[in-house]
């Protein structure tokens, strides 16, 4: 399953960043980059074109249009400048709405772009109504209604189609707010604006303070998250969810950090975690160099008996150069006060560490086999493993099962081993 994961996690996210991601991911596979660039602008200027020209301020508008390729600290993407010079305007919503179907006339978007589009300026102007205290009918934008806007949201809906985006599943990794102020036609007033805390707060967007100073998510960008969010298949991580990735899109900013690029990611693959069952497990683990091994191998049986996923010991050099123990014990998020007391309350440690992980794996199951070994007939629990296209990938007979086969007859464990494998196996062969 192709998926979509969003990564504003240092500098945010912005319209024309989120743009400008989307233009790095059209022509992808042009080998020349210049040529690439150049097929990039002469799509972003007929774009803008259309939308102006829809507008009916054809006349009254100045644009200027570049694609920049950029190199900021490793990272390698586009900036986009965009000026438009227009004439002042305070839009509401018929306004707005009339705007937009006039270019969806021109644009030939998909439903799904159309959605996208209508939706992200409804929860603008939903979020300006709340920020303000006023009716949704007397809201009017001011420079969320400008021509920069709609080329953002215009702009993206209709590559989002062009690059397939609207049928992947979307991630979205905490994104940066910023900090201090922002100066605008209301004032000076503390990150996030009124909008954008309306915004994340509704949609409940995972977001962080982050460590830059200023506004990193802006009303634009919020608002087409927002929309990708409450329209398709979407999921809020706190890190980047299992995936093979194809390709990368990368949109600057036009402020320059210390250190820190500004530019918000476009990860675009194959989410394995659709092909695989996953699960969210805990890690608990603690060093001891003062408890005998009798107690550890006591404490390894008695975790597992209580129902630890499983538990191991590793051995490690501490202090001073004494030898000890890892101990380590893979449990469910929910059950880690559980494991952790047991092990404070078992041993001489007087703190554990915990940390969480997620894992995919293969489905399974087991089910249960009569195997004659020696005029004998036993039943054997085999735990079979699936791969994604449901076929068998792998197969393992119990081993209290072949524990016991081998203690009622006079063959070896591998002899027991060796014959049962080869039973079950055709019997699995019977079934396909």
């Amino acid at each position: 399953m192709k998926g979509l994961i969003i990564d504003g996690q240092n500098a945010g996210a912005s319209g024309d960043m989120f743009l400008g991601a989307l233009v790095d991911l059209v022509y992808i596979d042009e080998k020349d980059m210049q040529i690439a660039d150049k097929k990039r602008l002469a799509l972003l200027q007929e774009l803008a074109t259309k939308i102006i020209k829809a507008t009916d301020l054809s006349k009254e508008v100045e644009i200027e249009i570049d694609v920049i390729r950029k190199n900021q600290f490793a990272l390698q993407g586009v900036q986009l400048k965009i000026s438009i010079k227009e004439p002042h305007r305070h839009l509401k919503i018929p306004q707005a709405n009339e705007l937009l179907d006039n270019c969806f006339k021109v644009l030939n978007l998909s439903e799904k772009a159309k959605n996208f589009c209508i939706t992200a300026f409804q929860i603008l102007f939903e979020a300006e109504a709340a920020a303000h205290g006023e009716p949704l009918e007397n809201v009017h934008l001011h420079e969320a209604g400008s021509l920069d806007t709609f080329v953002d949201i215009l702009g993206s809906a209709y590559l989002m189609d062009k690059i397939e985006l609207y049928n992947a599943i979307i991630y979205v990794l905490p994104i940066a707010l910023g900090s201090g102020s922002v100066t605008f036609s209301h004032g000076t007033l503390p990150v996030p604006a009124p909008a954008v805390a309306e915004i994340v707060k509704k949609y409940q967007l995972p977001v962080h303070v982050g460590t830059l100073k200023g506004e990193l998510l802006t009303p634009t960008g919020a608002i087409i998250i927002a929309a990708l969010a409450k329209l398709f298949e979407s999921r809020f991580v706190p890190r980047c969810p299992f995936m093979t990735i194809k390709e990368i899109g990368i949109g600057f900013g036009t402020k320059e950090f210390e250190k820190i690029p500004n530019g918000l990611r476009l990860l675009v693959g194959n989410i394995l975690e659709d092909e695989y069952p996953k699960e969210e497990i805990a890690i608990i683990e603690t060093n001891v160099d003062d408890c005998s091994g009798e107690t550890i191998g006591f404490l390894s049986q008695r975790l597992l008996e209580i129902g630890a996923k499983d538990v191991y010991l590793t051995p490690i050099y501490m202090k001073k150069g004494r030898p000890g123990t890892m101990i380590s014990v893979l449990c469910l998020p929910e059950e880690v006060n559980l494991y952790a007391s047991e092990i404070m309350n078992q041993t001489s440690t007087i703190g554990v560490r915990i940390s969480y992980s997620s894992k995919i794996m293969l489905s399974r199951k087991i089910e249960e086999f009569k195997i004659k070994i020696s005029d004998k007939e036993f039943t054997v629990r085999g735990k079979i493993a699936y791969n994604k296209l449901g076929e068998i990938a792998h197969f393992k007979p119990e081993f209290d099962d072949l524990k016991l086969i081998t203690e009622q007859t006079k063959l070896t464990m591998n002899e027991v081993v060796s014959t049962v494998r080869a039973l079950i196996a055709a019997e699995l062969k019977k079934r396909k």
